[in-house]
């Protein structure tokens, strides 16, 4: 069974994948989800030469559940995956072998989403109201916890699993609100020309997370610790590549995914540029005991992991070259 369970998630990355050259040592990145403005700075980077100028060779994959690349990275069928720091801590609670080592977006992208001719302009307006989310467990906990913040009682929460169609929900006037990155759905909601009310999370006592982290197998970290250096070396390098230069490194999105190219995905990506992280290294301990202290406290992992056992602080370069 397990065997098949990983046959199937091969055949779903295989679906879809960019390389370099073919020449170099050969690392394969599983994307977090489908391709989309958080991996400007990837496609740019490739694109560019930055990581074949390591004597790297990249595949980057495309997973086709978003929760599958710490799955594939624990299998060892991929060698680094993209995933959410919260989506991080609760696979290792479950016991899956992982350790982060890196970061390309270190700052919390989610929140709630309302539209402005509904009547919402505080949270709290949402007591009592339908609001749409995706995910369980994490999404409620989530939204339970800002709601709360500001004041609503639980009773007067009404969560309604909408699946991934947020904002058709939302739109027509299923729901009053949904779970929603700042930098998708609510560019989304205005490219139709509504007036979207966006909610950032850590405005509302949910701890500021890393967005999207690199995690690997821990045992590539012994073997493969140069290779591991070289691609983060790459990868701020290409972060700053984005930053001088946007309108190339969003070219170089567009050129490998083409049905991308479209007025939300480059609004999107304006909101994402400033957001790209300026140190890749993962050496704040802080942020890991808030967010860990989160989710003990909403009951998604039993009990808080060291800082030590998380993090490998010293393969990513001091700051971006």
């Amino acid at each position: 069974v397990r065997d098949m369970r990983l046959l199937v998630l091969l055949v779903a990355v295989a679906v879809a994948s960019i390389s370099t050259s073919g020449f170099g040592t050969p690392l394969t990145v599983c994307l977090d989800y489908l391709p989309n403005p958080n991996h400007v700075p990837l496609y740019a980077g490739l694109d560019a030469g930055t990581f074949a100028a390591r004597g790297l060779d990249i595949d980057l994959l495309v997973p086709g559940n978003p929760s599958d690349p710490v799955k594939l990275v624990a299998a060892r069928a991929v060698d680094i995956a993209l995933t959410p720091q919260i989506n991080y801590l609760m696979a290792r609670a479950e016991g899956l072998p992982l350790v982060a080592i890196g970061v390309l977006i270190d700052h919390s992208l989610g929140g709630l989403l309302a539209i402005a001719d509904r009547g919402v302009t505080t949270l709290a307006d949402l007591a009592g109201r339908p609001i749409g989310y995706s995910l369980a467990p994490l999404e409620p906990a989530l939204w339970r916890t800002m709601l709360a913040c500001a004041g609503v009682e639980d009773a007067d929460v009404d969560l309604i699993n909408v699946g991934f169609n947020t904002v058709a929900a939302l739109l027509v006037n299923s729901v009053d609100a949904v779970g929603a990155f700042r930098n998708v759905e609510a560019i989304q909601v205005e490219v139709v020309g509504r007036e979207p009310v966006f909610f950032a999370q850590e405005d509302f006592c949910v701890p500021e997370t890393y967005d999207l982290l690199f995690v690997v197998h821990p045992d590539l970290v012994l073997e493969r610790r140069a290779d591991l250096a070289a691609f983060l070396d790459a990868v701020a390098e290409s972060v700053r590549l984005t930053r001088e230069a946007p309108d190339a490194a969003l070219a170089a999105l567009f050129r490998a995914v083409p049905e991308l190219d479209d007025e939300v995905d480059r609004r999107s990506f304006a909101a994402t540029l400033p957001l790209y992280a300026d140190d890749v290294r993962l050496d704040d301990p802080a942020i890991w005991e808030e967010v860990q202290r989160f989710l003990v406290g909403a009951g998604l992992v039993g009990s808080a992991a060291p800082f030590e056992s998380l993090v490998v602080t010293d393969l990513a370069p001091l700051t971006n070259p």
